[in-house]
């Protein structure tokens, strides 16, 4: 399955007027990454903790499944306590009931001591707390089952309920959850609690989304090979340490997805696609991710590579900022076709290209949106026929602080921003105070 968008067998592109919105390029990443989701199942346990539901699952089973005790006491029927509350009542006592035994009968003008979660026996109604009993406790022989002596009569219990209502200290059957109720969405993230609840409602294992197998390629003649000597001793003049693909990687695997490579290549068409489907091929991956070579220099790479042959790509300039030129397309295969996502090179236009366009392809679930009040100093100025995503910190006040500049190669920035500033398209200037949709990322100092 192809993007909506269609791809011209040349390398195309949009500039100036022809932007277009995030949204759109969105969607065609999504489309073109649908036919590679699938789901696998898992068991309810630690590993499947953070991962994505396929599809929707209903509970097998009434919870609780039985009216069961809220508290230690004693069940009786609300017809055989006093009219008034507060006033002492003497019955005889019934067996024990404990958590997991069969709740059996209770005869009528009777009480049976019951523990916390024990199933509520047939004609009872109501639980009186042990602490509204004369002595306030259990009798030892009451966790024998033998019955009680409290004190009055051999066998008796004298109770003094504070209410005398039918239901009190009751769970009723289905009262959290329904057999058959909808109890897990598609896309929703398996915490510890959904677990939990869903092994309360009697399953055993979910479908959740497979995670892609990806390919990870910095591209760009100055980017240092993997294993350069580190710190700067023996760097070549113009070489750059390879940020994106650790970046990229880490930001992928955050998303769901599997790195199955990573790596670097130069500027050299021939060399990125030879590269790309000797990857493929070797690791059987869904996805290629590369970031440079898709703006408007002389040693473009992916756009050479999708000027040749098997490589199909679009060169849409989306009205964003940074992160504006992106490619997406396809590796032809002998059998199929491999989605790829093509992302600019500078650091920070790379990760929010992962982060607004990758993730939700991947079928990550979303980021939480809030609308917050900005705190400058003074004015900022942004260009309106873009949307500018400003690198920012949440204040404790309740406010956003931009952090850093606007600029795309400011990566210390991003480290230390836990949230997106958005300042939409049609915005010139912003102000001390303004709303701006803040979009919460993971990070940030602590």
């Amino acid at each position: 399955m192809t993007a909506r968008r269609p791809y011209a067998k040349e390398a195309t592109t949009m500039t100036g007027a022809q932007r277009i919105p995030l949204a759109e390029h969105v969607a065609d990443a999504v489309a073109l990454l649908a036919a590679s989701r699938r789901g696998e199942v898992v068991a309810l346990d630690g590993q499947a903790v953070g991962r994505v539901a396929a599809g929707q699952q209903r509970a097998l089973v009434d919870v609780p499944g039985h009216d069961n005790s809220q508290m230690d006491g004693y069940a009786v029927a609300s017809a055989d306590l006093p009219s008034a509350a507060g006033v002492p009542v003497t019955l005889p006592l019934g067996g024990t009931i404990a958590a997991g035994d069969g709740p059996g009968r209770l005869a009528s003008g009777t009480a049976r001591p019951i523990m916390t979660g024990a199933a509520i026996p047939e004609g009872a109604d109501h639980v009186v707390p042990v602490e509204e009993s004369e002595a306030g406790s259990f009798h030892p022989a009451i966790g024998a089952g033998t019955g009680a002596d409290t004190g009055a009569a051999p066998g008796t219990v004298t109770l003094t309920p504070q209410s005398t209502a039918a239901g009190r200290f009751v769970r009723a059957r289905g009262s959290d959850t329904h057999h058959g109720d909808t109890i897990l969405r598609s896309g929703q993230v398996l915490t510890p609690a959904r677990i939990a609840h869903l092994a309360a409602c009697g399953l055993s294992d979910v479908e959740v989304e497979a995670p892609l197998r990806v390919i990870v390629l910095s591209t760009g003649s100055e980017v240092a090979a993997d294993g350069a000597e580190r710190e700067g001793a023996g760097l070549p003049d113009g070489a750059v340490y390879d940020a994106n693909g650790p970046g990229l990687a880490a930001a992928l695997t955050a998303a769901g997805a599997e790195v199955v490579h990573r790596g670097a290549v130069p500027d050299d068409a021939t060399a990125l696609v030879t590269r790309l489907r000797a990857q493929v091929a070797e690791h059987d991956a869904d996805l290629i991710v590369t970031s440079g070579g898709v703006s408007a220099g002389a040693f473009e790479v992916v756009r050479h590579a999708a000027a040749g042959d098997g490589v199909t790509m679009a060169f849409p300039s989306v009205a964003m900022q940074p992160g504006g030129p992106q490619g997406i397309g396809t590796l032809h295969l002998p059998d199929r076709r491999v989605p790829w996502l093509a992302f600019p090179g500078n650091p920070v236009s790379a990760l929010l290209s992962c982060e607004l366009i990758a993730r939700p392809a991947l079928g990550a679930p979303p980021r939480r949106r809030l609308h917050l009040p900005v705190q400058l100093e003074g004015e900022e100025s942004s260009p309106p026929q873009l949307a500018q995503y400003r690198r920012a910190r949440v204040l404790p006040s309740g406010r956003v602080r931009l952090v850093a500049g606007a600029s795309s190669h400011l990566i210390g920035g991003l480290a230390a921003a836990d949230a997106l500033a958005i300042i939409p398209v049609g915005t010139e200037v912003v102000r001390d105070g303004d709303i701006l949709e803040t979009l919460l990322i993971p990070g940030g100092e602590r």
